[in-house]
C-alpha cells in the first residue's frame, strides 16, 4: 500500500449536499480535525453576498448614523460619534437645504460603504464553513503516516485501502448497468467511509500523544512496560477497523470480478449470433440476476454463468460486510 498517496477529503454525509460542496471546492482553506479550527477573520472577505450586505448597512447608518454607528463600532465609540453625525446631518438640511443635504448623505454612504469593505469584518463562505464544520470533515494531516511502533499500522494507508475499495465499488461498470442495488450503495459507503476515518483519525490522534509523552524514551523498558497496556488496546482497535476495511476490501474484489465477467458477457453478446428469442431471455436473466433454470445450458455457452456468479458472490460480500458493521449497510 502507497501510503504517499494523497488521501482524498472525507466529509460526514450527514452535512447538507450545499455545505458538502463549499467544503470540497477550496480544500486549501481547511483545518485537519486533530488541530484547532481556522481562526475567524480579522478583516476582509468579499463574497457577493457580504458585499450586498455592506451596501445595505452603509446606506441605512448614513441616513441614520446614531443607530449604525454604535452598531458597528460598538457603543462607547459609536454612540458619540453618532450623535455629533446625525446632528451634523440636521444642520446641513437647516442651513443649506434639502439638495445639499442629499449630496451629503450619497457622498458619506459612499464612504462608509468602501470602510466596510475595506476595514470590515467579513468572511468568505469557504472558510467560514471551514471554521463552522471544523471536526466534521477529516485530512490527510489526520491520519498517522506510520506509527507502527504503537499503532501496528499506518493509519493513513488503512484509509487509503477504505478509499479504494469504495472507488472500485462506486466506479464498477455492473452498478453502472444497474446490476448492484445503487440505492444501499449510495446511502452506505460513504457512511462506512466516514465512520472508518473516524476510528482512524481517533486511534492517530492517542497514538501521536502516546508518543509524544514517550519521545526520546521509547525503547526504555520501564516506559514500554507502563504503556504496554495502551499499546494493546490500540492495536487491538486497529485490528478491528482494519476488519471492517478487509469487508469493504472482498466487496470491492468481488464486484470487481464481476466486472470482468460483465464485460466477457457483453464481448460474447457482441460476437455471437443469437437469435431474437435468445437475447430476449438472455436480457430478462441479467436483470433477475441470472437466476432462470431454463438458461442454465446457454449461460454457460455465452459466459453468463460466470457473470452470475460474480454478481452473487459481489452481493454476498456486501451482505457480510453489512453484519460485519452491525447492520449499518
Amino acid at each position: 500500500m502507497d501510503d504517499e498517496k494523497t488521501l482524498r477529503l472525507v466529509i460526514d454525509p450527514a452535512l447538507p449536499q450545499e455545505i458538502r460542496k463549499i467544503l470540497l471546492s477550496d480544500p486549501t482553506m481547511l483545518a485537519p480535525a486533530s488541530g484547532s479550527p481556522p481562526s475567524p477573520p480579522r478583516r476582509g472577505g468579499r463574497s457577493a453576498k457580504l458585499m450586498g450586505t455592506a451596501f445595505g448597512m452603509a446606506t441605512a447608518s448614513g441616513f441614520l448614523p446614531i443607530v449604525g454607528a454604535p452598531i458597528l463600532l460598538g457603543m462607547m465609540v459609536g454612540l458619540p460619534m453618532g450623535i455629533v453625525a446625525q446632528a451634523g446631518l440636521g444642520l446641513v438640511w437647516w442651513h443649506q437645504g434639502f439638495w445639499t443635504f442629499m449630496q451629503v448623505e450619497v457622498a458619506l454612504q459612499f464612504l462608509l460603504f468602501v470602510l466596510l469593505i475595506v476595514f470590515g469584518v467579513w468572511e468568505d463562505e469557504r472558510a467560514e464553513a471551514a471554521r463552522v464544520y471544523h471536526g466534521r470533515y477529516f485530512l490527510q494531516a489526520d491520519f498517522a503516516e506510520d506509527d507502527r511502533r504503537w499503532l501496528g499500522a499506518s493509519m493513513a494507508g488503512t484509509m487509503l485501502r477504505a478509499q479504494k475499495a469504495i472507488d472500485t465499488v462506486q466506479e464498477s461498470k455492473v452498478k453502472a448497468a444497474g446490476l448492484l442495488d445503487d440505492a444501499p450503495d449510495e446511502i452506505t459507503l460513504p457512511w462506512q467511509e466516514w465512520e472508518i476515518a473516524q476510528s482512524l483519525a481517533e486511534l492517530s490522534r492517542v497514538g501521536r500523544q502516546l508518543a509524544s509523552a514517550a519521545q526520546g524514551v521509547e525503547d526504555s523498558e520501564r516506559v514500554k512496560a507502563a504503556t504496554a497496556s495502551q499499546r494493546k488496546a490500540l492495536q487491538a482497535s486497529v485490528a478491528a477497523v482494519t476488519e471492517r476495511v478487509e469487508a469493504l476490501e472482498r466487496y470491492a474484489e468481488r464486484t470487481h470480478a464481476a466486472d470482468i465477467a460483465y464485460r466477457e458477457w457483453q464481448a460474447l453478446q457482441e460476437l455471437a449470433e443469437f437469435d431474437d428469442d435468445a437475447i430476449e431471455v438472455l436480457a430478462r436473466s441479467v436483470r433477475d440476476e441470472l437466476a432462470v433454470d431454463e438458461i442454465d445450458d446457454l449461460a454457460d455457452q455465452t459466459g453468463l454463468a460466470t457473470l452470475r456468479t460474480s454478481l452473487r458472490e459481489a452481493h454476498l460480500a456486501r451482505n457480510v460486510l453489512a453484519e460485519h458493521t452491525g447492520g449499518t449497510a
